[in-house]
């Protein structure tokens, strides 16, 4: 029979649980909110759209990139989601250290390639090779009707899948994890996919007060440390909350 000793430390663990999820959720949407590839073609966009069309027009179309973007993430999260949920079948957790190693391994390769290989060495462009930058400056420059601006926020989303992607699978599971526990995953995940429409939104918003494309590459440019640790040091702390707490 337990005795009251043996309690506190079953109860600890419970919590650590609980704050280890929720700790992996709030560090992915800072990873999501810190990507800089589509916030960088929407800043290009935008300054061709303004310079091409009526500030209303320019809104209007900015409003569809920010549309298609929001789609394609609630998309590819909510597809996550319900992707964990049938393979788990509403288990509590998959108690699988096969899981366990591999999304560490994961988040530990990523948390490496945002601090050496996310942005080009002396330069704020990505690792986005050159051939696919090039073709999203030309749709962000040439794109005039909502319905290019919708496919070209979509596609912008698409090109980080690579960093994304994991996140997706990974809070999918911690979220699925914290309902069995009585936390609002509504709302996380509501939050989770309105998260990388933050950025965009504060572009948007400096756009339409007299701010321009060079304004934002001088903050770019001025940020691009603290954005490569920022997304490096999040992938590399979730990494340790999979391995010492088990999230997964």
């Amino acid at each position: 029979m337990p005795t009251l000793e043996s309690q506190p430390p079953l109860c600890y663990n419970f919590n650590m649980s609980v704050f280890a999820s929720l700790g992996i959720v709030i560090l992915s949407m800072l990873i999501m909110s810190s990507l800089q590839i589509v916030p960088g073609i929407f800043a290009l966009f935008s300054h061709y759209a303004l310079g091409k069309h009526s500030r209303q027009k320019a809104s209007i179309l900015g409003l569809f990139f920010i549309l298609g973007t929001e789609i394609t993430c609630a998309c590819l999260f909510l597809s996550s989601y319900y992707l964990v949920n049938i393979l788990f079948l509403g288990e509590r957790r998959p108690e699988n250290s096969f899981i366990v190693w591999f999304a560490f391994g994961i988040t530990i390769a990523l948390s490496i390639c945002c601090f050496f290989f996310y942005y080009r060495k002396n330069s704020t462009a990505t690792f986005l090779s050159r051939n696919c930058a090039k073709a999203l400056y030309h749709h962000a420059k040439t794109a005039s009707r909502p319905t290019d601006a919708f496919v070209l926020g979509a596609l912008s989303n698409v090109c980080e899948l690579l960093f994304t992607l994991p996140l997706y699978l990974i809070t999918s599971i911690e979220i699925m994890e914290m309902h069995t526990e009585y936390i609002a995953d509504n709302l996380l995940t509501v939050l989770y996919i309105l998260v990388p429409t933050f950025p965009l939104l504060s572009i948007y918003h400096k756009y339409h007060t007299h701010h321009n494309l060079a304004d934002y590459l001088r903050a770019r440019v001025k940020d691009k440390s603290f954005n490569r640790f920022i997304l490096g040091f999040s992938y590399l702390t979730i990494a340790i909350l999979i391995l010492f707490f088990r999230a997964i």
